[in-house]
């Protein structure tokens, strides 16, 4: 044999050589299945595999990868983390909470499957062994943040509102940014009237600027307790940052209908809640006593129709309709 034809034999072997051990990109789904065909026991690219499938909604393929996968290893905790997280997605509950405890038993460190089996039993109002949970998870981690939170979420819902606030308060020590229990904390000091409640919605505000609702939260505290000039200019504020958000024009407009009885100037507000929101009936209701207050019976009735026509059921636009001598 030449030495060229040696030569060339060689270079084509290694080549050939080179191109089976080629890395494979198990950042793309693509390169996932290209490894799994090379190896279907690669269980790092049936894993990744699985992981894409469920975040893109795939959730019948990611699970036949993860049942091969755990036929492979069923050692792993995590993989039973997310066959639950599978579960879930597809609503099968019950055996959400058997992969949970399984990826528990084989991991009793495993923070995320306690966290995530402490959220499914506060899901279905188990309240007592979500408590359970989260107290595993604070004994693995005592400065986890949302532990705290769900804990004060249960507690709230249990009534026990000191506990509440003491967990949410316990949850801001810990994360400073978390912006959910700075608002719960304001959903309880408002409930008790205490307009400390405020300095907690400008803390949701400070991590969150956008947060309408969070802002609306004020202006309503505000309306609630009589600092009418406050609240009004806290709803423009909103209109000016959120212009398709309805309840603040709507509420300027009561505030100038109910509270200093000037139908006139509060029908301009109604009208442009409505034009967020045609289905408002209460703002639609209200245009109509507008109309009636200031002598526009046949627009009051074309209003309370209308809201009728919307919700049939609606009581207040009935007796409107009456006081004006129209059948409903």
């Amino acid at each position: 044999m030449s030495t060229l034809r040696t030569i060339s034999i060689f270079l084509f072997l290694l080549v050939l050589a080179s191109c089976g051990d080629a890395p494979v990109d198990l950042t793309s789904i693509a390169g996932m299945s290209q490894a799994l065909e090379q190896n279907p026991a690669d269980t790092a690219a049936r894993y990744a595999r699985a992981r894409y499938y469920l975040q893109n909604g795939k959730a019948d393929s990611a699970m036949a990868d993860m049942q091969e996968l755990i036929k492979i290893d069923s050692t792993r905790s995590n993989y039973f983390l997310t066959l639950g997280d599978i579960y879930l997605v597809t609503n099968r509950t019950r055996y959400t909470k058997q992969a949970l405890e399984k990826a528990i038993a084989l991991d009793k460190t495993n923070q995320e499957a306690h966290m995530k089996l402490a959220e499914l039993f506060l899901y279905v109002e188990m309240r007592q062994d979500a408590l359970n949970e989260l107290n595993e998870v604070l004994r693995i981690n005592k400065n986890n943040p949302k532990a705290y939170y769900l804990k004060g979420i249960i507690y709230k819902e249990g009534g026990d509102t000191a506990l509440a606030m003491s967990s949410f308060l316990t949850t801001t020590e810990q994360d400073p940014n978390y912006a959910l229990a700075f608002e719960q904390l304001g959903l309880l000091y408002a409930a008790k009237h205490d307009p400390r409640c405020v300095d907690f919605y400008k803390n949701v505000l400070k991590i969150n600027p956008s947060n309408t609702q969070a802002r609306y939260n004020i202006g309503y505290f505000y309306q609630s307790h009589g600092e009418l000039e406050k609240a009004v200019e806290v709803y423009n504020e909103i209109s000016a940052k959120d212009p398709k958000f309805a309840n603040a024009p709507y509420n300027i407009g009561f505030i100038l209908f109910e509270y200093q009885n000037k139908p006139a100037e509060a029908l301009p507000y109604f009208l442009q809640a409505i034009s967020i929101n045609q289905n408002y009936v209460e703002a639609i209701y209200m245009s109509g006593l507008c109309n009636e207050r200031t002598g526009n019976k046949e627009l009051a009735i074309k209003d309370y129709r209308e809201a009728l026509q919307r919700n049939p059921q609606f009581e207040l636009a009935i007796s409107g309709l009456k006081r004006l001598g129209e059948n409903q």
